[in-house]
Order: structure tokens, then C-alpha cells, then sequence
């Protein structure tokens, strides 16, 4: 029973952090970033880590290396699409890659007037991680958040907010959630997922 209940109370945490992210800010940030690299394999510690670089020399068409694959990045006035982007999972790491693109491009805030952070950045980028993740295969949006865009207009939105906006229809990623983990208690994946979590 006791292990029940450490079980759910694992999956739980697990959900909550990963739909919205771990609570950080200033010299806690940096802490936690440098405690994700050390313990759970992130790969940067800066943005030179990537070797962001202009592939024909035209400010629109980039490159850049992350775990010893080469992706694809484009910049049009306001907007970073970044190319197969759900292989990326790190939040250190995306804020890294983040922080590279808008020191070679800035992009507009959502109010037009401020610029946006690495930070914001990097949660659209996990909205759209999210979305790849949980989205059924047959569903034609999945497709579309393989690669996120980052531009004013998703600043600080939510993957529901998004997903809506773009299709108006509504979705509950948090019975997606629910879904994914049911099959993976079912399949027994779960439990070394869990095993990973405690014991390393």
C-alpha cells in the first residue's frame, strides 16, 4: 500500500512539473540549471556551446548543434521557428538556445514594445513540446508543434490557449496526461520511469 501510494504521489509531481515547469528565479535559477546539468544530462553552459551560425550569410537561414545533431533554425521579422524542436527537452538547455537566437535577433514582446526572454521563450517551447508529446498521432496540430515558432504573438500562453487560438477547439492536455500515464502503468513502463526518479 505504501509503495501505492508513494507511486501516485511520484506520478503526481512528475505531471505537475512537467506541465508547469519547476519554480525558479535569480541565484536559485542559476542553481537549479547547474544542478539539471550535473545530474540530468543537459549539454550547455553557454550560448557558444551551440555555434548558432548564418548558413548563407542572409540573416534569415541558421544552424546550430545540440547533442552532435545539426538543427535547422529560420528567422523572419519577429519570429524564430526552430526545426524538430521536440527533440530538445531540457529547459536549461532551451533557454540556452533561446538566448542565442535573440542575441543574433531579438523578438517583440506580445505588447509589441518590450522584447522577449529566454525564459518566456523557453515555456512556449515547452508548450509546444507538450503538445507533441500528448497530442494524438492522427491529430495534424502534432505535426505542427514538432517545430515551434517562437514570435509575439504566444508570449506566455498556454499549449490550450494556443491549441484554440489556432483550431477553436478546445483541449484538455491534462486527460492526455492522465492517458499516457494509465498506458504506462498498464505496460509497466511507469515503474522504471519511477525507479530512474528515486534511485538516480
Amino acid at each position: 500500500m505504501k509503495k501505492l501510494l508513494l507511486l501516485i504521489i511520484l506520478i503526481s509531481i512528475g505531471g505537475y512539473l512537467f506541465l508547469h515547469g519547476c519554480p525558479g528565479s535569480g541565484e536559485a535559477a542559476d542553481q537549479e540549471g547547474a544542478e539539471e546539468q550535473a545530474q540530468n544530462g543537459t549539454r550547455l553552459s553557454s550560448t557558444s556551446d551551440i555555434g548558432l551560425y548564418d548558413v548563407d550569410g542572409g540573416g534569415t537561414n541558421y544552424a546550430f548543434t545540440y547533442n552532435g545533431e545539426e538543427f535547422r533554425t529560420m528567422y523572419l521579422y519577429d519570429c524564430w521557428t526552430i526545426y524538430d524542436s521536440y527533440k530538445i527537452t531540457k529547459k536549461h538547455d532551451q533557454k540556452i538556445i533561446c538566448q542565442a537566437l535573440i542575441d543574433e535577433h531579438p523578438v517583440h514582446g506580445a505588447d509589441l514594445e518590450s522584447y522577449r526572454t529566454a525564459e518566456d521563450m523557453a515555456y512556449e517551447w515547452r508548450q509546444h513540446n507538450i503538445a507533441y508529446k500528448y497530442l494524438p498521432e492522427d491529430n495534424p496540430w502534432r505535426t505542427h508543434a514538432a517545430n515551434v515558432d517562437l514570435d509575439p504573438q504566444d508570449q506566455g500562453r498556454t499549449i490550450e490557449e494556443i491549441y484554440e487560438d489556432r483550431t477553436g477547439q478546445e483541449i484538455d492536455l491534462k486527460e492526455k496526461v492522465k492517458e499516457k500515464v494509465k498506458e504506462s502503468i498498464e505496460d509497466g513502463t511507469i515503474f522504471e520511469k519511477v525507479r530512474q526518479y528515486v534511485f538516480h
